[in-house]
């Protein structure tokens, strides 16, 4: 008899198509505010670990949202499903002036949260000193949120921040993260290693605004932006960009064994520095669009060097100076080819008398100037290009090789929020009653 039972058991969910809407794991369940719960809120509270929030769309007044156990909360949609936030005021101190401003609209502290599909209103805190989203934990996803008036911080390992619009400034630290497909108005900061910074749009084209990164082994790919600085950065990719300068920063030990290559840097009416190498060395410039800038290549400063860098395949075009040194011939043992080929120069006056491609004479930027110790004019040679290209290299041809744990990250397609399945579940819960009524009716029929 009892193996009888069983059969009819499995010949009944298999058949009623049961077996595909289980869940994992038994005790997670789906909440659906405000079905179940009046408030978000409440519904978060009574949530176990593992379980989703699913919010209806419209708009829901809340103080805060608390998060401190592992569910996700997804909402109908942006523009569907509206967050009107009014955190209460805190104290905070700025040069010794007492100011009280909104506290922090969303709190998360644990591992394995994911928000998506919502639109966050929170209010102004007019000083821009704390965040308006505060998340510390491993593996959070962040994902097709619209963001209102404040910033976004995030710190810890395997996060997700992607397809969201975001009004300030994203902050994030930590290793092995995807920020991909976000709209920041302002400032992207990050601090970590073996992060994907990809096909973000950054800023309102305002100098300031761009990617201010610390750390190793990141891939900076696809994005737009007007300034990136990179301070203490080390094996790192910037590849693919848009932009309008680029600083290796002197702030920390320098940079090391960056691969710049294939960006569009655009400079703004001739005032700014395309690429500025502070300190470092070992890093590649290569296939590099330089255009419109007041100097297109600067080489260290008054007090740092730059040194043992690889330039080439880069072209130079309408700069007001081409390459700029700051520290010195003696500083700047710099290679401006690859052995073969070095940069496009559109102030070349050389020929090419075999048709290669390449000039016949080297390109030069040096200076003449007085030495009173030797009491005489001395040529010093800040860099020379020992084969200049004739005309412009294909940048789109070139090839750089990511490194395997970015090329597995690069989505396809933006990812985006779809209605959460609800007839799924609806309908494996009718399957699971008629289960029960068919049991009941063998049961009553065997007992028969």
């Amino acid at each position: 008899m009892r193996k009888s039972v069983v059969s009819l058991l499995i010949l009944l969910m298999v058949s009623s198509g049961i077996v595909t809407f289980l869940p994992v794991k038994a005790q997670a369940c789906t909440i659906v505010v405000p079905d179940d719960y009046p408030t978000i809120s409440s519904a978060i509270q009574n949530a176990e670990i593992g379980d989703t929030v699913f919010v209806k769309g419209g708009t829901y007044q809340e103080e805060v949202i608390n998060i401190n156990k592992s569910i996700s909360l997804i909402g109908e949609g942006v523009g569907k499903t509206i967050l009107s936030l009014n955190p209460p005021l805190v104290e905070t101190w700025i040069f010794y002036n007492q100011f009280w401003v909104p506290d922090t609209a969303i709190k998360i502290n644990a591992n394995d949260v994911r928000i998506q599909g919502f639109t966050i209103n929170q209010p102004n805190d007019n000083y821009s000193v704390s965040s308006g989203i505060f998340a510390v934990g491993d593996r959070i996803s962040f994902i097709d949120n619209a963001v209102a008036n404040r910033s976004v911080y995030l710190r810890g390992s395997l996060l997700n921040i992607n397809c969201n619009s975001i009004p300030s400034a994203l902050e994030v630290v930590g290793s092995n993260l995807i920020i991909a497909n976000n709209t920041i108005r302002n400032t992207l900061k990050i601090q970590g290693s073996f992060t994907l910074i990809y096909a973000n749009k950054i800023g309102r084209g305002y100098y300031s605004d761009g990617i201010y990164l610390n750390g190793s082994s990141n891939c900076v790919i696809d994005n737009s932006f007007s300034l990136m600085e990179m301070d203490d950065c080390n094996s790192n990719f910037v590849i693919g960009n848009s932009f309008v300068s680029l600083h290796l920063t002197k702030y920390g030990e320098g940079c090391f064994d960056n691969i710049i290559s294939q960006n569009q840097v655009n400079g703004n009416l001739g005032i700014n520095d395309g690429i500025w190498i502070w300190n470092g060395k070992n890093n590649t410039i290569s296939a590099n669009n330089i255009c419109n800038c007041g100097n297109g290549l600067l080489l260290g400063t008054t007090g740092t060097t730059a040194v043992e860098n690889s330039i080439y395949l880069n072209n130079f075009m309408n700069n007001t100076n081409q390459v700029v040194s700051l520290s010195g011939s003696n500083h700047t043992v710099n290679h401006f080819d690859n052995g073969v080929k070095g940069n496009y120069y559109d102030d070349y006056q050389g020929n090419d008398a075999n048709g290669d491609g390449v000039g016949d004479s080297p390109y030069t930027i040096q200076e003449t100037r007085w030495e009173e110790e030797m009491k005489s004019d001395v040529t010093i040679v800040f860099f020379q290009d020992g084969y200049p290209l004739m005309s412009p290299f294909d940048i789109e041809g070139f090839r750089v090789e990511l490194p395997e744990w970015a090329s597995s990250s690069i989505l396809p397609e933006p990812e985006k929020s779809e209605p959460f399945p609800l007839m799924p579940v609806a309908a494996a819960s009718v399957i699971v009653a008629l289960v029960v009524v068919s049991l009941l009716v063998y049961f009553k029929k065997r007992r028969g």
